[in-house]
């Protein structure tokens, strides 16, 4: 009699084929073969087979053993074409790597899979082990005889069209999945780092597109428990270029076979899980460098400064060419080495070369280089942000990234930071050494309730908010601090509001949502921090967080706070959008014994601007789109003093996503948006030349927008130039913000929910005195020394 299984919520017993307490038994083999079929004499192959066991101590838990492995290369062919296969030499120690370590992995809800290999595990033997859980994941059958599911493997999360092709009663017994690989979201058939400044880019893209990848899988089961008896699994990457009808002709071809031998019960219901945690998603593995190509490197950078001497310009970029791609296929240790030796050479060309590389082991030497030349600051910000951006940085690429940051105190290096930091984090969920440091420095400048120096308190508090969900998971007590400085008066207004915008990716908790409620419902704080907090509470409210905010707006005394979350909850009853219907519930149910106060003058008083659309599509998702605009004005003098723009899009099963949102919140920056934005200031004037332009032709309600907030009308007569109207007032609007003080305001910009940055209006001042000055030699090179130090410079480096 079979032992009571113990179901886990996590883990329903439907949701995996393989019953807890026994042991699967399989022979696996694997070959890989390239070249083009029918042309044995450029073929090659490889054989693997192994004795593979799965244990099931729980359910959706389970322990991967591999024994008695072979590998086996191809050394001819049969008359018929076969190949002929025998024992490599590396055999016997590939066979003890395989066995050496056994894989725990654990699949909750029967959906993502993680691993936990032992920190010792090479990562190629670890691959190979990937393969083998791949090709057992099967999922649960349905009714359904043909559906299209997102499964993962070990190229990522694929598009499958999974297929019932037989049943025995109402169990399916053989089942067929095919995808296009190029569709998995971490299939990578050629892939070179390239860095966010490289010019040369390599055929990164253009050969991923030349490569057709497929896999197709065969699976029997077992009728009665479900279970894999058999698995085919074939992959082709075929060569486009030298293919007939994209189907025949040069490509690999990978073949793999598992068939069950045994399903013995096992003991043992112990699974403990390792402290690495990995995806199922293959990971590059990276030989060492050659000496040799080491010294082709030395050689190539020898050559490109000889041609600075000798003057043979025509064929500097071939050789400059050959040096990046030289370096990109250098290891870590092989530049490091090498390093001191290239510098010495030319420093110029190295810096450039490094540059151009975007491996990890080019960045991180650029960065180490710039502090100990003691580069310009600014070259320091720029060069360090934009190595942040490359995908999938190494350990050691965040380390250095941490460290310019701590030294700097930039926006650019420690926004720089947070990208690093979430781009990090995706490819290594659990916390490592970097990551822990990270949070632990981000929290010791947010102490003693954000009291510490206000410009960089607010620098980090806006970091912390772009990297909220990863700082959150790996220190909880990051969290309390900045809950802390929002209940806190001792900071600045400033920092309060930052302090309530860093929580906006963490997970909201209920401990969480009543500081923030108590925050809104204190009516001794400013409008605009109540607001503020109120924006970050609707996030996810409870049905009594709504019940409070409704009874309290019909005795509210700030009217600019009364109007504004009037006109909000007004736009959620009326909104289309899909991923708020929940919360229009919640809404009405607070209504049923209340009423919402009249909203007042735009022009005078705070207000939430929503637009959402929503549309169907036959045997799809729905799909809903929102553009929202929150407008804060000072209670004081009826001035704006906080502004916001973004625009939302919700599709086809997809969690909303934030396309881009645009604020710009401070004091003083009336007169600006008077010059921008008043009756005849750019933006009107502007709008009322393209108006006459398009002949009228514009919707009525966009019409009536303009004619509120512009007052300007259809009858009005304007310049029929286009271009000198244009210019006219492009050169207008110029000298009104030359006559104006630089207000104390900051915007930012996010692009799908990842803040790039923001900017103190006053930081503008110089490159608006650049550009609007009257002389032209304003940006000129203007000392003898000044031009002998770019000619050298430029000469070094083999420029013009």
């Amino acid at each position: 009699k079979e032992m009571l299984e113990n179901v886990s919520p996590v883990c329903p017993r439907d949701t995996t084929r393989f019953k807890h307490l026994r042991k699967y038994t399989y022979n696996y083999e694997a070959e890989s073969s390239s070249g083009v079929p029918g042309t044995a004499d450029s073929r090659s192959a490889t054989r693997i087979n192994c004795k593979v066991e799965l244990e099931v101590p729980q359910l959706c838990s389970f322990i991967l053993k591999t024994s008695q492995c072979t590998l086996k290369e191809v050394y001819g062919f049969n008359p018929e074409g076969r190949a002929l296969l025998k024992k490599t030499k590396n055999s016997e120690e590939f066979a003890a790597a395989m066995s050496r370590y056994e894989l725990k992995l654990v699949i909750p809800e029967g959906k993502q899979v993680f691993l936990y290999p032992e920190k010792d595990e090479p990562t190629h033997i670890l691959n190979i082990k990937r393969g083998i859980i791949s090709a057992l994941l099967v999922p649960p059958e349905t009714e359904e005889t043909k559906q299209v599911l997102f499964l993962d493997t070990v190229y990522g999360n694929c598009s499958t069209h999974f297929t019932v092709k037989t049943r025995k009663g109402n169990v399916a017994t053989e089942i067929s999945t095919e995808r296009d690989l190029g569709q998995c979201d971490r299939f990578k058939p050629i892939r070179t780092g390239v860095s966010p400044l490289a010019l040369i880019k390599g055929m990164t893209h253009p050969l991923s597109t030349l490569i057709s990848s497929s896999q197709s899988c065969q699976y029997t089961l077992d009728a009665k428990r479900k279970h894999v008896a058999e698995a085919i699994c074939k992959e082709q990457h075929l060569f486009l270029p030298f293919s007939y009808k994209n189907m025949y002709g040069m490509g690999v071809q990978v073949t793999q076979t598992l068939k069950l031998e045994d399903t013995p019960k096992i003991n043992s219901r112990f699974f403990g899980e390792g402290t690495k945690k990995v995806g199922l998603a293959f990971e590059s593995t990276k030989s060492t460098s050659p000496p040799k190509q080491a010294e082709a490197v030395l050689k190539t950078l020898q050559e490109l400064k000889k041609l600075t001497i000798s003057e043979q310009n025509i064929q500097r970029a071939n050789l400059f060419h050959k040096l990046v791609t030289e370096l990109r296929g250098l290891s870590d240790e092989a530049v490091t080495s090498l390093l001191p030796q290239l510098i010495e050479v030319s420093s110029p060309i190295t810096l450039q070369a490094l540059v151009q590389c975007g491996q990890p082991q080019c960045s991180t030497h650029i960065l180490q280089w710039l502090k100990r030349v003691h580069a310009n600051p600014l070259l320091i910000d720029v060069v360090t942000y934009l190595v942040a951006l490359i995908p999938e940085p190494s350990a050691q690429q965040l380390r250095e990234i941490f460290n310019m940051a701590r030294e700097q105190r930039s926006r650019a290096t420690l926004y720089a930071l947070s990208h690093a930091v979430n781009n990090y984090h995706k490819t290594n969920p659990t916390g490592t050494q970097e990551l822990l440091d990270i949070a632990n420095y981000l929290m010791e400048q947010i102490q003693d309730d954000c009291t510490g120096d206000e410009d960089y308190t607010y620098l980090i508090l806006r970091v912390i908010g772009n990297m909220g969900q990863t700082m959150e998971q790996l220190t909880p007590e990051l969290k309390s601090s900045i809950l802390k400085c929002v209940q806190s008066t001792k900071p600045s207004l400033m920092i309060q509001k930052a302090a309530i915008q860093a929580l906006r990716k963490m997970e909201p908790k209920d401990e969480d949502q009543e500081v923030l409620l108590q925050t809104f419902l204190d009516d001794a704080s400013p409008g605009d921090k109540r607001l503020a907090a109120y924006l970050m509470l609707m996030r996810s409210p409870s049905q009594a967080d709504i019940n409070k905010i409704v009874q309290l707006l019909p005795r509210e005394q700030n009217e600019q706070v009364k109007n504004f979350v009037a006109s909000h909850i007004a736009n959620i009853l009326n909104s289309e959008e899909l991923d708020i219907q929940d919360l229009k519930k919640l809404v009405k149910e607070a209504l049923k014994e209340s009423q919402l106060p009249t909203v007042m003058d735009f022009r005078k008083f705070s207000r939430n601007y929503r637009l959402s659309k929503s549309v169907s599509l036959p045997s799809l998702d729905p799909a809903s789109a929102k553009i929202e605009g929150n407008l804060i004005f000072d209670p004081n003098n009826y001035l704006p003093k906080e502004t916001m723009l973004k625009t939302t899009l919700t599709a086809f099963g997809f969690a909303s996503a934030d396309l881009f949102e645009i604020g710009l919140e401070g004091k003083g920056f009336e007169p600006t948006l008077e010059a921008l934005f008043g009756k005849q200031g750019f933006f009107p004037d502007s709008v009322n030349k393209a108006l006459y332009w398009v002949n009228g032709q514009v919707p009525d309600g966009v019409s009536k927008v303009l004619v509120d907030h512009f007052g300007y009308t259809k009858e009005d007569k304007r310049e029929q130039d286009m271009v000198n109207g244009m210019m006219f007032t492009v050169q207008k609007l110029i000298e009104d913000l030359k006559s104006k003080e630089v207000p104390e305001a900051r915007a930012y910009l996010r692009i799908l929910g990842e803040e790039l940055g923001f900017a103190r209006l006053h930081d503008l001042q110089l490159l608006g005195k650049l550009l609007l000055t009257d002389r032209p030699d304003a940006l000129m090179i203007t000392t003898a020394q000044d031009r002998k130090d770019a000619c050298t410079f430029f000469k070094d480096a083999g420029l013009p």
